[in-house]
């Protein structure tokens, strides 16, 4: 018995012992502690943490039951697809905050109420307030009673999240003096050419004021003329209403014409210095990374311009964010912000000047015997086109800057008029889209005899009096070769030599035989002298303009000559490079900025394209920065020469290559001074060049022009009576009519010995 009560005791203690050592093991209908509405709140917060990191799979692991009808791939879509709505981007793009003073538990309910933000690249930065969010306690503890409206509120029953983007306002462009360039939303009508019939029964005519109208090339209406009697229509141009109101009589005499109302962007002109203001047109797609905040099939700048300031112009798009069904009730707008107007650019060019530049150059199109229709140019498919550059001698601002042929900004446009991939296709088959003034190198001609003198003269190897009897041919001291200068080949010149003459005179007469033997001794003094004085005036190096391509172009020399074509130096280079032949490239702003340095005779002038942008009525927020201009470092006596033998070029009726383009021109109201130069193109038609200055005599020059004519002929018969009309245009002159000779049949020029021509 007492072994029984002894053994029953240290069972007994044994249990006790146990019990105290395995709390783990209660039974299993003890009590345990209810979850609290701050165990909810942790479950909230770890569903927005996953949403914040975009863990879909945490997300849905936290729905309640009923919530799981919903099958994970749909929960993961609709989140991805609001999403993609957004546009959300940076590492805030989603933020949340709970308002703990706003929670509450209803029994086996609890509601969350919380602040959303999120940053979208068109919405920006914003927060969508005061958001509810239920939970209800599972065995599981509290879980999500989640549906699409935990989204956003109102995103039930079918309806979508929308997006809606507003365009902004493209800021203006504006010239030098106030006058608008471009401007959105303006009132315009296409015109479009119908060749079903003509009113004289003449197509010619129509083609005719049609080319006068819209600065093009009379040529090009050929495409039309097979399509005369049929129900064809293509699109030309466009007219500002005060242009239709004006023109419209005298085309409609001799075109079928239709006239089609359209709101755009208008461009002065229909398409004013389309390849240095530029336009716009649907964004590409390779310019979408470069335009994240833009929208497919916004309208973004394209060339020149318009796409460098596309971030200043384009202004910021504004953008609502709404819940809207599916037969397209709005049910709540979320979120709005407006749209903001683009900054207005001012730019350096002269409106109406760079008008009558363009004018200019297709009107010598239209009528000139070396346009490519009419000298074979054409049937030969070479690349043709034409460049003019005018700057402001003292500043360096571009006036004008055209290159021909010209496009329209519209031919880009979706939904418009134009038969865009035939247009489009004919611009770049014609390197239309090209700036020939800046996109493009060229040798230069006998326009680098203009550095040529003043290397000469500036070096000491000769004096400006200093005379040469060119007989019209020499012997090459490089291989022995009978080099013929320009003159000698010339039809009808009688002597076909230039005999004695001085060093400033062999400037005004393009003497070809006097600057080779500057070639020859300037190169056993110095190979590189040339190379060294053309860009000290601004020939082969940037010329630092903002906005447009700037191309370094090329001087060569020896060192260049071994780095690049591999081969050593010799006096043939020399020979080249002095007439601006071989291997100088330069481009029509460094010849028009080498023109205006001589011009002030002091130093080399900045060309400025953009002078400032800005929000109207407020400070700019761009200025163009004051660039120090650079000495010219060369003696102004041998300045005073160069300026002699450039004036000569006008007045010397005997030996100035372009005396005859300026006969009658009243040198006491206006002082013209020029050079012109022709370049072997490797084709039977030469590029012709024609660089001059012009002031009130007595005074410093005003302006500096460069003209180039591709595949054309001499520079003193296409880029000297180009220039005097556009001279003409800036001081308000008559128009002299274009050469007479222009009439007459196209004539293949010889081609000298190395020559750059007159």
């Amino acid at each position: 018995m007492n072994c029984f009560l002894s053994g029953l005791r240290v069972f007994l203690l044994l249990l006790l012992v146990a019990a105290c050592s395995t709390p783990d093991l209660a039974a299993p209908n003890a009590p345990t502690v209810p979850p609290s509405l701050g165990d909810a709140v942790n479950t909230a917060r770890s569903f927005l943490d996953a949403w914040v990191k975009n863990d879909y799979n945490t997300m849905y692991g936290l729905l309640s039951p009923r919530s799981l009808v919903t099958s994970r791939e749909a929960f993961t879509a609709v989140y991805e697809q609001a999403e993609q709505t957004l546009n959300l981007f940076g590492e805030n793009a989603k933020r949340y905050k709970i308002l703990d003073d706003q929670t509450e538990r209803q029994g086996s309910t609890a509601i969350i109420r919380y602040d959303m933000a999120f940053n979208s690249r068109f919405l920006g930065e914003f927060t969508d307030p005061a958001r509810t969010m239920r939970l209800v306690l599972t065995d599981r503890g509290w879980r999500i009673a989640w549906s699409t409206m935990d989204i956003f509120e109102g995103l039930a029953g079918g309806a979508q999240l929308v997006l809606e983007r507003t365009p902004p306002l493209r800021g203006n462009i504006y010239d030098r003096n106030g006058k608008v360039i471009a401007q959105d939303n303006v009132p315009n009508y296409a015109v479009r050419l119908l060749t079903r019939q003509y009113p004289t029964g003449n197509p010619d005519a129509c083609f005719r004021a049609l080319a006068e109208t819209f600065r093009l090339y009379i040529g090009d209406f050929e495409q039309y003329r097979p399509f005369t009697g049929q129900d064809f229509g293509f699109t030309v141009g466009t007219l500002f209403q005060s242009d239709y109101e004006a023109l419209r009589p005298s085309l409609d005499r001799v075109c079928l014409l239709q006239y089609v109302p359209q709101t755009t962007r208008f461009y002065y002109g229909g398409n004013i210095a389309a390849q240095t203001v530029g336009f716009v047109a649907p964004i590409q797609a390779d310019q979408q990374a470069a335009y994240p905040n833009v929208a497919p099939g916004s309208l973004v700048g394209q060339f020149g311009v318009e796409r460098v300031w596309q971030e200043q112009l384009s202004g910021v798009s504004g953008a609502e964010l709404l819940i809207r069904t599916s037969d397209g009730v709005n049910v709540r707008t979320i979120y709005r912000n407006q749209a903001a107007r683009g900054q207005d650019v001012h730019l350096s060019l002269d409106r109406d000047l760079q008008l009558k530049t363009e004018q200019a150059i297709a009107a010598a199109y239209n009528e000139a015997n070396w346009a490519p229709l009419r000298n074979g140019a054409a049937q030969a498919r070479l690349v043709t086109g034409a460049a003019a550059v005018v700057l402001d001698v003292k500043t360096g601002d571009v006036l004008a800057m055209a290159s021909f042929p010209y496009v329209h900004s519209d031919a880009w446009r979706i939904g418009g008029t134009w038969d865009s991939t035939d247009v489009i296709s004919r611009y770049f088959a014609q390197r239309a889209i090209v700036n020939h003034a800046t996109e493009e190198l060229y040798a230069l001609g006998s326009v680098m005899k203009v550095v040529s003198t003043a290397a000469a003269a500036g070096s000491g190897a000769f004096r400006m009096k200093e005379t040469r009897y060119c007989s019209g041919t020499l012997k090459s001291p490089d291989d022995g070769r009978i080099l013929t200068d320009w003159i000698y080949l010339e039809p009808g010149r009688n002597p076909n030599y230039h005999e004695e003459i001085n060093l400033h005179q062999a400037l005004t007469s393009s003497c070809d035989i006097y600057f080779w033997l500057i070639g020859e001794k300037l190169n056993s003094m110095d190979p590189s002298l040339v190379r060294q004085y053309a860009n000290k005036m601004g020939l082969g190096v940037p010329t630092g303009i903002d906005s447009v391509v700037d191309l370094e172009g090329v001087i060569p020399d020896p060192t260049w000559t071994r780095t690049n074509e591999g081969r050593a130096w010799g006096v043939g280079d020399s020979l080249n490079i002095i007439i601006g032949q071989g291997s100088v490239k330069v481009t029509v702003l460094q010849a028009a900025r080498m023109t205006a340095a001589v011009a002030n005779g002091e130093y080399l002038p900045n060309p400025t394209l953009v002078q400032k942008v800005g929000y109207p009525g407020q400070p700019p927020t761009y200025s163009a920065p004051e660039r120090e201009t650079a000495p010219l470092e060369i003696d102004p006596e041998v300045m005073a020469g160069v300026k002699l033998g450039m004036c000569e070029v006008i007045t010397n009726q005997r030996l100035g290559t372009a005396n005859w383009v300026f006969v009658g021109w009243d040198h006491g109201r206006v002082r013209v001074c020029g050079k012109t130069g022709t370049v072997q193109s490797g084709t039977l038609y030469p590029h012709g060049w024609f660089v001059a200055y012009a002031g009130l005599p007595d005074q410093t020059p005003d302006i500096a022009i460069a003209v180039l004519v591709l595949h054309s002929r001499e520079g003193s018969e296409t880029g000297a009576p180009i220039a005097r009309r556009i001279i003409e245009a800036y001081y308000g002159l008559p128009y002299a009519p274009f050469p007479s000779y222009w009439a007459d049949p196209y004539e293949v020029l010889p081609t000298p010995g190395l020559s750059g021509g007159q």
